[in-house]
C-alpha cells in the first residue's frame, strides 16, 4: 500500500479511515459513539503527532486531564483523517459565578498535513457546536506560549486571571501551559478566577 506522498505506506502515515467521506469533510461526534475503526484511526493520528519517544518525556504526562466527550474529526481529499479536536463541556464558575464552559483540548493535526487549515476547521466547528447549545458562557483552551499567536488568529484571547482546576479530587492552580478564553454566549472573561471544578484539558 502506498503512503501520502507515493512511496510505501510507513508507521504513522495518513491513512484512508472513512470510506463514506469522499473528499475533504468534517464531522462532529460524541466520543461515546465512535466506531472501534474510528477509535484506531484516532490512535495512529496521535502517534504520527506525539511519537512514543517524545511521549516519554513530556512534563505534562504527570499530570491529570480530562478526557473529550465530543470530537471534531477532519478528513482531506482523499478521506484520509487528518485533524482531530476533542470538546469537553463542564459547568464551572468565574469569580464565583456559575458559569458553562465549553473545552477545546488534544487538538491535533497530522505533521503531513499542517499549514492548511485542517485545524481551524475544527476548532471553527467546536465553536459552532458551542453556539448552537445555547447554554456555553464561553469556550477556554490552554496551550503551549508558542501557540498563543495562532489562536489569537482564530479569535481566542489569553486569560491572565487564576485557573484553579483538580488533580486526583484535589483543588490545584494550573500553571502548566498558557490559558485562553472566547466568547460564546456571554463576553469572555480575561481576568479574574475561573474555576474548572476538575481536571483540566
Amino acid at each position: 500500500m502506498q503512503g501520502p506522498l507515493g512511496g510505501p505506506r510507513a508507521e504513522g502515515d495518513i491513512i484512508p479511515v472513512n470510506p463514506r467521506v469522499e473528499g475533504a469533510g468534517i464531522s462532529l461526534d460524541r466520543v461515546a459513539d465512535l466506531s472501534d475503526l474510528d477509535r484506531a484511526a484516532i490512535r495512529v493520528l496521535s502517534l504520527a503527532v506525539y511519537p512514543p519517544e517524545e511521549a516519554a518525556t513530556w512534563p505534562g504526562r504527570y499530570l491529570e486531564w480530562a478526557k473529550g466527550e465530543w470530537c471534531v474529526r477532519v478528513w482531506g481529499d482523499a478521506g484520509d483523517l487528518v485533524s482531530y479536536t476533542g470538546i469537553i463541556l463542564r459547568q464551572a464558575s468565574c469569580d464565583g459565578r456559575p458559569a458553562r464552559v465549553g473545552g477545546i483540548g488534544g487538538v491535533m493535526t497530522h505533521p503531513a498535513a499542517r499549514g492548511r487549515g485542517y485545524a481551524a476547521q475544527g476548532i471553527r466547528r467546536a465553536m459552532d457546536f458551542f453556539r448552537e447549545r445555547e447554554d456555553i458562557a464561553f469556550a477556554l483552551l490552554v496551550c503551549e506560549p508558542g501557540l498563543l499567536g495562532y489562536y489569537a488568529r482564530l479569535g481566542w484571547l489569553e486569560f491572565y486571571g487564576r485557573l484553579q482546576v483538580r488533580q486526583r479530587g484535589e483543588p490545584a492552580d494550573f500553571t502548566f501551559n498558557r490559558v485562553m478564553v472566547h466568547d460564546v454566549e456571554a463576553a469572555s472573561p480575561t481576568l479574574g478566577t475561573i474555576d474548572l471544578m476538575g481536571p483540566p484539558w
